[in-house]
């Protein structure tokens, strides 16, 4: 137990007059009610901030009566936790910058609280020290370097957070990499500006990021990340960022850059002979990603520019970038492992399986344009069905692309290069797999002409998966005419009341157990001493495993004599 606890003295002085008094008093009619048993704050190193304030006349101590979050910091030891209390959410307006030195920590904010330095200091130091955070926003900082976060020598996590619209006069607009590692996980990047270099992040040591968001920062070089050090991106999209030099990535001097199965895409250079893209000098490495619609109004260059250093870039897509000085690829060191996709006269790759197109048919016959959300953690520019770059990459060792979704999976319909894989960070996933069964019954068994016949078709999803665009084909006896339908679902295209002809009933998606029927009801035509049989047939976007259920046919006896004049 947490030696804290007991700190608040003056609190306790009534309780312990209370409690003497009735063992003085016998004749007293009411009796003193013992505490409610809880756990202490810090017990089993757990410390659980209770307010939302950060007052400047805090006593400095974490119990239960109040604990902020400064005094959650300085009470933790090593390797404790810090979180909040249930039903406590919103914001924590910070009077100055909070500081971790020397200790193994984490802070849990579980989606609820963030950190707003309200423009007056940075929001976090982190000093030789271990830190993880999780389910934070970190807002409204303001410092030299490092809007947000500065990292001076230790280890950082951050994950299932945000890093939100803060400020650098230096650089690092959302966080400043001094000395030491920081992993970004499952956490967005955005709107944070930096006076000089890396909008987003600036790194000198070791950057690791995956499955985030970086979009939207600006500085005056490295729009999103400015990088001296050693830089990993993996699964993640760096969007929309903007420099007067490299919207993207600045990868300099000794530094190392590797991007995989990631989107960069829609960065922008404001200034003279800027890149809106890449801008390497040190070792980079591109595998499985995409680079496209990167450019800008002046003088730049589009995709990557090199200033010596080497890249090497495999199953990747670079093309659909612009720039007046160069669209793709600009400089030389750039080397192409195979399996890559860019405009022809571009980038230099003449590997094996590298595919050319021409610049018209980026965004008709390659990737669609526009970044979406196509499912996961962050956006992506997805694959045109049947496109250049399905099934002509190659990706050993991925079993994802960038949303998580399964990788390779093969298209049937296209020549595969070697395993499958597409080309760049995303990989177009297969029809869903259902057993779609279609049955009918009617309710006569014999009829005669004139006399009214109704079929009630039934369609059903056996899964796994939901059945998109399921649509059931009725074609109807050259023996009876159409007089009407009814479902409960979808809609019916059918010949004129009168007429023979094929019922079309759209249902439309169907999920894993759905069941639905249509009644179609028809004039017998035929005379008697023969048969009308009634076919129906079902279809889907699926792949489906039972192709022997997907029709059923139903024949009824046409009996001599008639009931009413036939309809013509």
């Amino acid at each position: 137990m947490s030696p804290h606890v007991l700190r608040r003295t003056p609190l306790l002085v009534p309780m312990v007059l209370a409690a003497l008094a009735a063992c003085q008093d016998s004749t007293s009619p009411s009796r003193v009610s013992s505490p409610k048993p809880h756990f202490a704050q810090g017990d089993n190193g757990v410390w659980t901030v209770n307010t939302l304030t950060d007052p400047l006349d805090s006593d400095g101590i974490c119990d239960d009566v109040e604990c902020t979050i400064r005094e959650a910091i300085a009470a933790a030891g090593v390797d404790d936790k810090i979180v909040f209390a249930n039903g406590l959410q919103g914001a924590i307006k910070l009077t100055s910058q909070l500081l971790i030195p020397g200790i193994a920590l984490s802070i849990d904010g579980a989606g609820r609280i963030t950190l707003d330095a309200q423009g007056g200091s940075g929001v976090l130091v982190i000093a030789e020290a271990q830190v993880d955070l999780k389910g934070l926003t970190l807002t409204g900082g303001e410092s030299s370097n490092g809007g947000a976060i500065r990292m001076s020598i230790g280890r950082l996590t951050i994950s299932n957070s945000a890093i939100i619209s803060n400020h650098a006069t230096g650089v690092g607009g959302g966080i400043f990499v001094d000395e030491g590692s920081v992993t970004l996980t499952n956490t967005t990047v955005s709107g944070n500006k930096s006076d000089e270099e890396g909008g987003a992040i600036y790194n000198d040591d070791r950057l690791t990021i995956t499955g985030s968001a970086i979009y939207g920062n600006e500085a005056r070089l490295g729009g999103a990340i400015f990088n001296r050090g050693s830089l990993s991106v993996t699964g993640s999209t760096i969007s929309d960022n903007k420099a007067s030099d490299a919207g993207a990535i600045v990868n300099i001097n000794a530094a190392t850059a590797t991007v995989v199965r990631s989107t960069i895409s829609g960065n922008l250079t404001t200034g003279d002979a800027g890149v809106a893209g890449i801008k390497n000098g040190g070792s980079l490495e591109l595998r499985s990603s995409t680079v496209t619609r990167n450019g800008g109004s002046n003088n730049n260059y589009g995709g990557i520019n090199m200033l010596g250093g080497s890249a090497s870039v495999s199953n990747s897509i670079i093309a659909g970038n612009t720039g007046f000085l160069g669209n793709d690829c600009f400089g030389d060191g750039i080397a192409s492992l195979g399996h890559n996709l860019t405009t022809t006269n571009s980038c230099p790759f003449a590997a094996t399986g590298d595919v050319k197109v021409a610049t018209a048919q980026i965004f008709t016959e390659v990737i669609e344009q526009a970044l979406n959300d196509n499912g996961g953690p962050t956006k992506t520019h997805a694959l045109i069905a049947r496109g250049r770059a399905v099934d002509a990459g190659y990706c050993p060792g991925e079993s994802t692309d960038q949303r998580g979704s399964a990788r390779p999976v093969d298209d049937a319909t296209m020549p595969n290069a070697i395993d499958a894989c597409d080309i760049g960070a995303f990989e177009r996933q297969g029809p869903p797999v259902a057993d779609l069964m279609v049955s009918q019954t009617v309710d006569k068994t014999s009829v005669k002409q004139g006399e009214l016949l109704t079929y009630s078709i039934r369609v059903r999803n056996l899964g796994p998966q939901t059945a998109p665009s399921v649509v059931v084909t009725d074609v109807l006896s050259s023996g009876v005419t159409f007089v009407k339908a009814r479902v409960n679902k979808g809609t019916i295209t059918a010949p004129p009341s009168g007429e023979t002809g094929t019922v079309t009933w759209s249902v439309g998606d169907m999920l894993n157990g759905d069941n639905q029927v249509a009644d179609i009801q028809v004039t017998v035509l035929v005379k008697g001493k023969t048969t009308v049989t009634n076919n129906a047939s079902v279809t889907g976007n699926v792949s489906d495993p039972n192709k022997a259920n997907d029709s059923a046919a139903i024949t009824v006896s046409v009996v001599a004599g008639t009931t009413a004049k036939p309809r013509k």
